[in-house]
């Protein structure tokens, strides 16, 4: 019995919503919660790293450096899942009051954005 080959990811939520886009409050609890159901109806599952991850970045509107704390996640997809991924994260930005996301394919990075239709 074979499996499919997947490809790990991980991305990382920030734990506020962008101070410069938004009002740098914590997340409430609907938006983890949202989160996690659309990652285990889309890939079957996640996992969180354990630990904080303190980093920082530099806004493209404003140039300044941003620091934050963010949560590490994992989750396995089939090579074909890709865009639909990026599709989910690019409405995380939305609902987590973000510019953009932190995201690892494979060790390939890129970061996702929302962009309007």
């Amino acid at each position: 019995m074979s499996q499919e080959l997947l490809l790990e990811c991980s991305f990382f939520i920030p734990l506020r919503r962008d101070v410069n886009l938004s009002d740098g409050m914590p997340h409430l609890s609907d938006a983890w919660a949202w989160l996690d159901d659309e990652l285990f109806a889309n890939f079957g599952g996640r996992t969180i790293a354990p630990d904080e991850y303190d980093g920082f970045y530099r806004d493209p509107d404003t140039q300044e450096r941003v620091f934050d704390k963010s949560r590490k996640f994992l989750v396995a997809i089939a090579p074909t899942q890709r865009a639909e991924l990026r599709s989910l994260l690019a409405a995380t930005c939305v609902i987590f009051g973000q510019k953009c996301i932190y995201l690892s394919i494979a060790g390939e990075v890129e970061f996702v954005t929302y962009e309007l239709p």
